[in-house]
């Protein structure tokens, strides 16, 4: 029986990889390192499940989910919302505070007029855009002790700058419960979260093109904690000519310029999802300056001169042109 006992220890742990498709609104990698193959599908479908779960909370294209079922009823007091949901608002309304105003679910409506405004290849009105943001000045909602929410905006709102940190975040949690697991990764389109002895290499996207094989600019290590990219090369509004960043300032109504690509580690995903978003809206000393106050999180910011600017404690190592692209995929490391 000792023997048998050490034979099972000395056993090469199991490695599961997959990849999904639309889910999350982009490409999800699960991965897990466990004693056994079974065990290791055990946390994957427990990883799943729960990212289903949380979706039915937060997907804002889903007229059934809660987040959209809140938002049709504007003015109604004392909504009673799920933990989860209170949980993301009330990380929304300390990200909002803590930025100054950088961070804004309402900035969906913003994107709003930049989209019309790109449909009919026009800038938006100045007047349009000046109204936006004085309404983002008040506060969206009033979150209620007894769990219950009021909601006072009329216009769209986006949470996707948390929920997908904060699903990613639950999904790896719950995966790395299960027996017999030792490390996890949880990938929503390069939002991701190791939990675990092991280590990812993370390949960092040039911000500058949109090019899907377009050589890296760095890579990093990433050990029990999370990572987050925000970057304007693949999305944003085409108007007369010129490209415009998808994400924008709430303060001005303006689509970011100066920072094309900022990656954020932290220990939790949610927590990198929305400095990522604050530090592409923040100038990149006032961003360094708020990162220097969150323990255990550092950013590469990249600004449109070419410059990166990195925290004192960022570990990534930048990386040389090369003519032959390497996987860009993260790969776990068991130990």
């Amino acid at each position: 029986m000792i023997l048998t006992a050490l034979r099972s220890a000395l056993r090469p742990p199991h490695r599961l990889h997959a990849t999904y498709e639309r889910l999350l609104g982009t490409e999800v990698e699960v991965q897990v390192v466990a004693r056994t193959a079974e065990q290791a599908h055990a946390a994957e479908h427990a990883a799943l499940t729960e990212i289903e779960r949380l979706t039915r909370i937060f997907n804002r294209f889903d007229p059934e989910s809660e987040l959209r079922r809140w938002q049709a009823r504007p003015g109604d007091t004392h909504v009673p919302l799920s933990l989860e949901l209170l949980q993301v608002l009330r990380l929304a309304d300390h990200w909002r505070a803590h930025s100054g105003g950088a961070f804004h679910a309402g900035a969906d409506a913003l994107a709003q007029l930049w989209q019309q405004a790109a449909a009919a290849d026009t800038l938006p009105s100045p007047d349009a855009l000046a109204r936006q943001v004085s309404a983002l000045r008040a506060a969206p909602w009033t979150l209620h002790a007894d769990g219950s929410a009021t909601l006072h905006a009329s216009g769209p709102l986006g949470l996707n700058a948390l929920a997908k940190g904060y699903i990613v975040d639950r999904a790896a949690q719950v995966a790395s419960r299960h027996a017999g697991v030792r490390s996890v990764l949880i990938n929503a389109g390069g939002d991701l979260r190791v939990i675990g002895p092991a280590r990812v290499e993370v390949l960092i996207a040039d911000p500058f093109t949109a090019q899907d094989d377009a050589p890296p600019v760095a890579r990093i290590g990433v050990r029990e904690a999370a990572l987050a990219t925000s970057g304007q090369a693949h999305r944003g509004f085409q108007v007369q000519g010129r490209h415009y960043s998808h994400v924008l300032d709430p303060r001005t109504g303006q689509p970011v310029q100066e920072v094309p690509g900022v990656t954020v580690t932290a220990p939790e995903c949610v927590t990198a999802d929305a400095l990522a978003t604050v530090l592409s809206v923040l100038e990149p000393r006032a961003g360094l300056n708020l990162l220097s106050s969150l323990p255990d999180c550092e950013a590469m910011i990249v600004t449109a001169d070419g410059q990166r600017h990195v925290s004192p404690g960022w570990t990534g190592v930048p990386l040389p042109r090369r003519t032959v692209r390497p996987s860009r995929r993260p790969l776990l490391t068991a130990r």
